[in-house]
């Protein structure tokens, strides 16, 4: 079955977006390709990857190579025990965009996303979608993410927490805890086998490469005692001090891990613990959250330090202005994302188009953007189902893998089927992309998702010409038609 560019069209104008089904994964991540430390008694340290898409299969750690960016491969070479506890690392490429006070503050042209897992246990505000998950047993295991206040994205994605990843799309088994989280090592990189380089992401995977982790408390006696550096090692060793390793070529081995700073000079005391890492090597800023304690101090669980600011260093709250009746307030955003009081955040990545960028509006000034995909307002008004994409570079060949979650109506699921179009620039004219795709009513992955990869062949590869991803889902019973998030990446 096939339609016309023209007939697509005048059914979009003529029809209504419907709700789509849950608990799909939602938002602007879902989807994305993303690397994860997972708890283990054995491999706690080893770096997992996962590519685009919803596959349902275990999550696999990164080949055996001492090139690769694969913590515990790194640790062990360098005399730490194979068992090290790690917290969460970071490759530097966060995007931390807060000011100076602890405000989040997104520059004009420029849009943000927090990615965050939580410790398993956690329970959730009553109604929030992490008690959605929590209720499900799974939330140590799934990835949450939080859009943040924007002028550049459609209002009704700021602010939003969902479920990003699934412990089932990781394909953990039951228990499973995520404690580290870092997107930026799989943007710019050869999903394929993770070791080649695309050229033209020179300014996302620059030299010297680092990797900042922190080791739990509890481990700190495992760490080797040469990475502490000089001084009394009972007063050094602490779970609230950041190490780095780095290399100073692609080919170059990973040198032994060194104190990047002590807790002291993070504000913090010795007997604390970092277990959340974002860390912003451009700007010189860090998020990072301790792991919860019922004594003093008593931490909140998103904290910020501008590691360049003279004077006093105290970790700030991370906040928001909220209104109110009477007036804006300021609301850390640890009360707004819905996690309960006594729930610990585990894992921290931060993201922002502009990653080691000069601060241009897009497409100068785009990275993440060329890399990923950002919600443009529907045809239709405000569209229910969810859409992301996301670069890969495979084989030589660079793609875009264009997602659609969701299907009309809410009543439940029917047979249908989707079609994907594409914008090109400023001209709104549909040019149909990929087959027409038909609805698996009874769907491994829910939202039955759909996933179009369109070849950008030379010389589009980060040329800075935009497109935009335009699904239509429709149901055959009711003839219902559904607008997804149209989704604008520069190729």
């Amino acid at each position: 079955m096939t339609r016309s560019v023209s007939s697509v069209s005048f059914a979009l104008a003529a029809m209504v977006a419907l709700p789509a089904q849950g608990p799909e994964s939602r938002g602007l991540l879902a989807g994305a390709p993303v690397a994860v430390l997972v708890r283990s008694a054995t491999d706690d340290a080893q770096v997992r990857v996962r590519r685009n898409g919803f596959q349902l299969l275990a999550t696999p750690p990164l080949p055996p190579s001492p090139l690769a960016p694969d913590l515990r491969q790194i640790l062990v070479l360098h005399n730490a025990p194979p068992d090290l506890e790690v917290d969460d690392l970071s490759l530097g490429r966060d995007e931390v965009l807060v000011n100076a006070s602890g405000f989040i503050t997104v520059p004009p042209n420029s849009w943000g996303v927090l990615s965050f897992s939580l410790k398993q246990g956690a329970t959730g505000v009553p109604g929030s979608r992490i008690a959605v998950e929590a209720a499900a047993g799974s939330v140590g295991a799934a990835l949450f993410s939080w859009v943040l206040p924007s002028n550049v994205l459609p209002p009704q994605v700021i602010g939003r927490v969902e479920r990003s990843h699934s412990r089932q799309e990781f394909g953990l088994p039951p228990g499973s805890d995520i404690d580290g989280i870092d997107i930026p090592l799989m943007l710019g990189r050869d999903q394929g086998n993770l070791l080649g380089r695309e050229p033209g992401f020179a300014a996302l995977i620059a030299a010297p490469e680092r990797i900042y982790f922190t080791v739990s408390h509890a481990a700190r006696f495992g760490v080797p005692d040469l990475w502490w550096g000089p001084g009394p090692l009972a007063a050094l060793r602490s779970g609230a001090t950041i190490f780095v390793t780095e290399r100073t070529s692609p080919t170059a081995p990973w040198l032994r891990p060194r104190v990047f700073q002590h807790y002291y000079e993070l504000g913090l005391l010795q007997h604390e613990d970092i277990d959340g890492l974002a860390y912003d090597e451009v700007a010189d800023k860090l998020l990072f959250s301790c792991v919860r304690s019922t004594t003093a101090p008593i931490r909140d669980e998103f904290l910020f330090l501008d590691m360049i600011t003279d004077g006093p260093v105290v970790p700030e709250p991370v906040k928001t202005m909220v209104p109110t009746p009477q007036g804006p307030v300021p609301v850390p955003v640890s009360q707004q994302i819905g996690k309960g009081q006594n729930d610990d955040v585990d894992g921290i990545c931060a993201l922002d188009p502009q990653i080691l960028t000069n601060n241009l509006p897009p497409p100068a000034g785009d990275d993440f953007g060329s890399s990923g995909g950002a919600p443009r307002p529907g045809l239709l008004g405000v569209p229910t189902v969810q859409a992301s994409a996301f670069r890969r570079f495979q084989g030589g060949q660079v793609f875009f893998d264009s997602i659609m979650l969701g299907w009309p109506p809410l009543t439940g699921p029917a047979p249908g089927f989707a079609a994907l179009f594409v914008t090109i620039g400023n001209d709104p004219t549909l040019l149909p992309a990929g087959p027409i795709l038909l609805r698996n009513p009874t769907p491994a992955v829910p939202g039955d998702p759909q996933q179009y990869s369109l070849l950008v062949p030379p010389p589009f590869p980060l040329s800075n010409t935009v497109l935009t991803f335009r699904w239509v889902a429709l149901d055959f019973a009711t003839a219902e038609l559904a607008e997804a998030w149209p989704v604008q990446v520069y190729l």
